[in-house]
């Protein structure tokens, strides 16, 4: 996986900090993959642009190799907040479109969502959301709702949510196994300290209540490898995907 680039810029001197290029688009992306795709896209854009400001900010300095000051943290901060955003996005939109293919055939993805079902919303009670789930007129598509709304809630916190995404979606390989995901555990406590705690050492407001020093390069660094991870999701979910649509027994 690509980390964050840097390159020298010939007439400022400057070390501009810039993201990697994301890999091709899966060959043959099926519609069930193509919105995550797009999301992601979007997501890379807006990120690296924030770092194309942040190079710009630092040019114009009177010495673009002093200081790092507050604004130009703040768009490093701000870089993590996009990426968090983009995250969300792509995971949560790959969830809602390729769910339902996946869980046409049986395999891994299939039964994940079995022993999910049976170890949480069908063991004792049964909420009333799973209970208006099971007699909805479509009751797959609403316990797949309710399915996607387990994995990742509101937003993805952390590298097990990572993992329930892609249990979900029943991946593998070296990229998304456990040791990997948690590689990125640094990127969503970065992501928690910035949205909950304004970056503040002491948010509580005892003692020191200055704000957390950010490495605008090891920030790039965490927003371009989440980034790429992305791609360890919606590259084989397409592919699982094309391949159900190709089976024999495939609807059409």
């Amino acid at each position: 996986m690509s980390s964050a680039t840097t390159a020298r810029a010939k007439k400022s001197k400057l070390t501009r900090i810039e993201l990697s290029a994301l890999p091709r688009k899966p060959q043959g992306c099926p519609e069930e993959a193509t919105r995550s795709w797009a999301r992601l896209v979007s997501a890379h854009t807006s990120v690296a642009g924030l770092f194309t400001t942040l190079n710009d900010l630092r040019a114009a300095q009177d010495d673009p190799r002093g200081a790092i000051s507050e604004l130009h943290r703040d768009q490093a901060r701000a870089a993590i907040v996009f990426t968090a955003a983009g995250i969300d996005a792509c995971l949560r939109t790959l969830l809602r479109d390729a769910l339902p293919t996946l869980l046409s055939a049986d395999g891994p993805a299939h039964g994940a969502f079995t022993r999910h079902f049976y170890a949480t919303r069908l063991k004792g009670e049964l909420s009333a959301a799973t209970k208006k789930a099971v007699v909805d007129l479509d009751p797959r598509s609403a316990l797949i709702d309710l399915y996607v709304e387990d994995l990742a809630g509101s937003s993805v916190q952390g590298w097990k949510d990572l993992a329930r995404c892609r249990d979900a979606l029943g991946l593998d390989g070296s990229t998304v196994e456990d040791n990997a995901l948690k590689t990125h555990q640094d990127f969503f406590d970065a992501r928690h300290e910035v949205v909950h705690e304004l970056d503040l050492v002491d948010p509580s407001g005892k003692g020191s209540r200055g704000r957390r020093h950010r490495d605008i390069t090891a920030v790039a660094s965490q927003c371009d490898r989440a980034l790429q991870l992305l791609h360890a999701f919606i590259t084989p979910t397409a592919k699982a995907v094309r391949n159900i649509h190709r089976a024999p027994s495939a609807k059409r």
